[in-house]
């Protein structure tokens, strides 16, 4: 195989050009090995999961699917998926923008077969999407082949490397404040005893009309 290819891949958003390398630094995030992957690939359970591993402050793990993730028409190869935990702890409204790399050690040549999107599209992870991969792994076919170095002693090794987008967004909380109106008014009358006949106060504006308060007296 060559060390820099690219195929057509079926993943999570259809189909993809997915970018294959080999290289000799192990991913930096995590490593996932498997022991016995015989005995995972004849289990009832279709899928298995990672411990947790942190990267860019937010946690991880890795979701394998030995005998292929079906509703993705990944069947007959490995599906190996990326999820975020602790979604529902995350703030209203949350996501997070990634770029990822997915690996599989090759035991023969002592390297690690890369794959991630041709198109370096950042993948947007929310409250309704909380994990990506690539349902296409590899083939079984090609997986289980020992010349291939993938699965040597019934034993694998997969891997991650994520790194996430920080967002700059800014934002602000506008409140209105209703304005109220002063409905009172206060009339000073001096030598009120002098008074005799009928008076009026100045006039004085409350909302948008001019009023005025009378003073009567009773005879």
């Amino acid at each position: 195989m060559d060390e820099n290819s690219a195929h057509p891949f079926s993943n999570n958003d259809g189909a993809v050009e997915i970018s294959r390398t080999l290289r000799e630094v192990p991913p930096g995030d995590y490593l996932f090995q498997i022991k016995l992957f015989s005995l995972l690939s004849k289990a009832e359970e279709k899928r298995f999961e990672s411990s947790d591993f942190e990267s860019g402050g937010y946690k991880w793990k890795l979701c394998l699917y030995p005998n292929g993730y079906e509703k993705e028409n990944g069947k007959g190869h490995i599906s190996l998926y990326l999820a975020i935990l602790e979604a529902d702890t995350l703030p209203f409204g949350w996501e997070v923008n990634v770029k990822f790399e997915l690996f599989v050690y090759d035991h023969m040549r002592d390297k690690y077969l890369t794959l991630q999107n041709v198109d370096g599209r950042l993948r947007r992870f929310h409250r309704f999407k909380t994990e990506f991969g690539f349902a296409k792994l590899l083939s079984l076919e090609t997986f289980k082949d020992a010349s291939n170095g993938y699965l040597i002693d019934d034993s694998c090794v997969f891997g991650a490397k994520v790194y996430v987008i920080k967002s700059t967004h800014r934002g602000e909380y506008l409140s209105l404040k209703e304005e109220t109106c002063d409905n009172s008014y206060s009339w000073e009358i001096k030598k009120f005893s002098e008074i005799k006949v009928r008076s009026f106060s100045e006039p004085f504006t409350i909302g948008e009309y001019k009023w005025f308060e009378p003073l009567e007296f009773l005879t």
